[in-house]
């Protein structure tokens, strides 16, 4: 069953669905549209008056004003202030991106976890946001769906197909429930299943949720409603709830932007009505609601990054820029999703326009100035630049460079295109909108990489799939394959000979050939990918590698480099050398120790090369133990954030043994120096002569504790790795009762504590004098901070919104003391007065979250009995 479960598994299945909807909502799209023409739907939207598209846009406006709302008013029931301005940029980005991209609850909390987090809100906050819009969702779209269900009965059930009774009796019961929930939060109630516990908000905040829910719908479905004929056989209220039950379909359908979904049943909902003045209406709709905020967005974001790079730009974009740059600090994070999705739409316009008939009269306008060969070149060309915007859209979402410079080239030559191949001014101008934004946007793709090796995931190539095969749809349905077969009627056998058709006319031969042209090219770079050959798995590092490991890691101000040399790990270089990820291998995955080590302004390249190498081996990726200050990174390369534990960290600069709170430490102390214990702290290398008799004290470690050496996050008795390392010493006499190796950073800023091990009778408080006397030198030496390593399962989250895994940590933690000392080890490190700094994994997440548990388990303890032994 977990092998059905896996991610191998599941993505192509869950991507293969997504295509299985789409075709779905194509072939009611199709049954709709089956005697209307494409000149109907064009007709439809040259028709849609000026009046009513500045309507729509106002309404646009209040829709996302709505939006914004919904993250204030959470952000204030959370505690947090934040300026305005910041708000409403990491609302109205976040909304513009969700929207096109679909997938809600993923592109917008990520949106917001890179813009809010670098104004210091905790990924928990975030979360709260989510789970906040998602409630305020589902109380809008049942009391909108509720309301026209008993109010308009008779209208919905002509639209449905359903009886009045049903459909009233649905309203109904619709209705009840959002009151019991009502009445159940004005009395301050908690939803409760066997252990799991929701205390529902306050009843003044689900109010403001629900009317800035119904706001935010009525907003929004007046868009289309002023898009949509005058005549239309519903009332507004009516019209509401069917609106509301088609935008909760196209989100569950997990189609982007549910597209198709969405349309399909808007026209299954409106039978009285002209199909080509509802797809007509659609087709703007998806314009001024979808395409244009998102345009909005990135242009927001390019500003910000132009004012973010001062230095290399003109004065005027600078103080243009400024405000907009306080507002989007985060912008960089947000750019890659930004403007993947608008080269996927600026590629999915050139598909479009190259499976579609030009405007009338323009072809023969543009016949008279240009030879026929060039506009047949540049139709084949502009469909096959379309197909390779959405393909290197997946090295936008990277931060590719190359990625970048391939999008302006191909956006400007795709604008150049479309006016040769039918003078599509419209489109030119989208092209060459976002090929300036691009250009504004450049520090946000600073990742040097290639631009041939990005993988594509099952979704990513599901997406472009949806793209083609919309497009190829799209040509069918234009020229209604009558066209097709009499172009090429003349060669004798039709549509076969139809490809090879040329004249000004032959405009349906010409949108074959650049579809089967798109296709065929999609099909080979696919190819390319399936059937490269498999890479040997990562190999131990060798002496160069360590060597350059070595000299990178004395330059680091983390002390988890000295991680690199105990000889069980490999390593991946930036492409400058001057950064490294520490890996190993285990089970499915590739695990990274912490965070890359380096310069910070390397990390990202060094990361996203792990990933990639990840990605090239089927492997998942891995990260361990990163910082909290580089979640936004790890948020970038598309994976979940799982707490696993804090770090006790003790500031050196102002630590002694006085006061109440550490006077356990002082008793302790003084009295391993009443029985006759002395210390000593040793040079990396000094320790050699003592070798053998601290291989006897942790040898009696082992066998006290019945345990077994742990590897990959801690260091092991090994002579060359421990020669490496500090090392203080306990003696009491000549006799070393115990010891411990320490990791130093380059700069004197962290010391941290690594294998800690003693004798069954060392004597009383041993450690604590141990640890103790290491940190007084080291705070003597200058040392900054002392790192007493991390608790694990400390400090998660234990509430309602909590993940999953982390109520499940947290009950590990109070009661599995019998498999391991959680809380007892807490407590020694408590002893000490440090501060808990949080520390995390980051992972895919939903079913691979399993699987990655147990590799870890396997790496760092080999196997389970490894885990569970002290």
């Amino acid at each position: 069953m977990a092998r059905w479960l896996s991610p191998r598994i599941l993505r192509p299945v869950a991507a293969i669905g997504m295509l299985a909807v789409f075709g779905l909502a194509l072939w009611v799209i199709q049954y709709e549209t089956r005697s209307m023409s494409f000149a109907d739907i064009r007709a439809a939207i040259a028709a849609v008056g000026i009046g009513d598209v500045v309507w729509a846009g106002v309404f646009t406006a209040l829709s996302f004003v709505a939006l914004i709302g919904f993250d204030a008013l959470a952000l204030r029931d959370a505690g947090v202030r934040l300026p305005t301005a910041r708000v409403a940029f990491a609302a109205f980005c976040a909304q513009a991106i969700a929207h096109t991209a679909g997938f809600a609850a993923v592109t917008g909390t990520s949106v917001r976890l890179r813009v809010y987090g670098n104004a210091g809100v905790s990924p928990a906050v975030v979360a709260r946001l989510m789970v906040f819009g998602a409630t305020a969702f589902a109380l809008g779209s049942a009391l909108t769906g509720g309301v026209a269900a008993v109010l308009e009965g008779r209208r919905v059930a002509v639209a449905t197909g359903l009886p009045v009774m049903a459909v009233q009796a649905l309203g109904v019961a619709i209705l009840t429930v959002l009151v019991a929930y009502m009445v159940a939060s004005a009395r301050g109630l908690a939803i409760s299943f066997r252990t799991w516990r929701l205390s529902l908000p306050r009843l003044s905040m689900t109010l403001g949720q629900t009317a800035l829910a119904v706001a935010d719908l009525v907003f929004a479905c007046a868009v289309l409603w002023m898009l949509l004929p005058a005549d239309l056989p519903l009332s507004f209220a009516a019209f509401l709830g069917l609106y509301a039950v088609a935008i909760v379909a196209g989100v569950i359908a997990h189609v982007p932007g549910g597209l198709g979904v969405f349309e399909g049943i808007v026209l299954l909902f409106l039978p009285g009505v002209p199909a080509p003045e509802v797809l007509g209406a659609l087709v703007v709709y998806r314009i001024i609601y979808n395409l244009l905020p998102l345009i909005l967005a990135a242009a927001l974001i390019a500003v910000a990054e132009a004012a973010r790079a001062a230095g290399r730009v003109a004065p005027a974009v600078r103080r243009a820029g400024a405000g907009v740059a306080r507002a989007g600090a985060g912008a960089a994070q947000v750019a890659p999703i930004a403007f993947a999705l608008l080269a996927m739409a600026c590629g999915a316009a050139l598909l479009i326009s190259a499976a579609t008939p030009a405007a009338d009269g323009r072809l023969a306008q543009l016949a008279q100035i240009l030879p026929l060969a060039v506009l047949e070149t540049s139709h084949l060309a502009s469909g096959i630049t379309g197909l390779l915007l959405l393909v290197i859209a997946r090295g936008l979402s990277r931060r590719v460079d190359a990625a970048w410079a391939a999008a302006v080239v191909l956006t400007v030559a795709g604008s150049v295109l479309s006016l040769l191949k039918g003078w599509d001014w419209e489109e030119a101008c989208l092209l060459a909108l976002v090929a300036g934004l691009l250009v504004l946007a450049r520090p946000a793709f600073h990742r040097h990489g290639s631009l041939l090796r990005q993988p594509m995931t099952p979704g990513w190539v599901a997406a472009v799939a949806i793209a083609v095969l919309g497009s190829t749809w799209l040509m069918w349905f234009s020229f209604r394959g009558g066209a097709l077969m009499a172009e090429g009627a003349a060669l004798g056998t039709g549509l076969s000979d139809a490809l090879w058709t040329v004249g000004l006319d032959a405009e349906a031969s010409r949108a074959l050939r650049a579809i089967v042209a798109v296709v065929v090219l999609g099909v080979v770079l696919l190819a390319t990918r399936f059937f490269a050959p498999a890479l040997p798995r990562p190999r131990p590092a060798d002496a160069a590698e360590l060597e350059q490991a070595a000299r990178i890691s004395a330059q680091s101000s983390s002390s988890m480099a000295q991680l690199a040399f105990t000889g069980d790990k490999s390593f991946i270089f930036s492409e400058c050398g001057d950064a490294f990820v520490m890996y190993a291998a285990s089970g499915r995955s590739l695990v990274a120790m912490g965070d890359p080590i380096g310069p910070r302004h390397a990390w990202a390249n060094v990361a996203w090369m792990f990933r990639e190498l990840c990605d090239t081996h089927g492997a998942l990726p891995v990260f361990y133990q990163v910082s909290a200050e580089a979640l936004p990174l790890y948020l970038d390369l598309g994976l979940r954030l799982v707490k696993l534990g804090e770090e006790a960290v003790v500031p050196l600069a102002g630590f002694n043994l006085e006061g109440k709170p550490r006077a356990e430490l002082r008793y302790a102390h003084r009295r391993a120096i009443k029985d006759g214990a002395s210390f000593e702290l040793l040079a990396p290398g000094a320790a050699v002569r003592i070798m053998p008799q601290l291989r006897k004290v942790s040898e009696a470690w082992m066998e006290e504790r019945q345990a077994r050496e742990k590897r990959f996050s801690l260091g092991r008795f090994d002579p060359d790795y421990l020669n490496r390392c500090p090392i203080a010493v306990a003696r009491v006499g000549d006799r070393i009762v115990a010891f411990a190796n320490l990791w130093p950073s380059a700069d004197r800023a962290e010391l941290t504590l690594d294998l800690m091990r003693h004798v069954p009778d060392a004597g009383y408080g041993i450690m604590d004098y141990l640890l103790v006397e290491t940190m007084l030198h080291a705070r003597d030496a200058g040392w900054q901070r002392f790192s007493l390593g991390m608790a694990p399962l400390a400090g998660l989250p234990d509430n309602p919104l909590a993940p999953a895994w982390s109520r499940i940590g947290t009950f590990i933690y109070q009661r599995g003391e019998g498999l391991y000392n959680f809380q007892g080890l807490r407590r020694f490190k408590q002893k000490f007065l440090p501060d808990w700094r949080p520390r995390f994994l980051a992972a895919p997440g939903g079913t691979a979250l399993p699987q990655v548990g147990l590799d870890l388990v396997a790496l760092i303890s080999g196997g389970i009995k490894g885990v569970i032994g002290r």
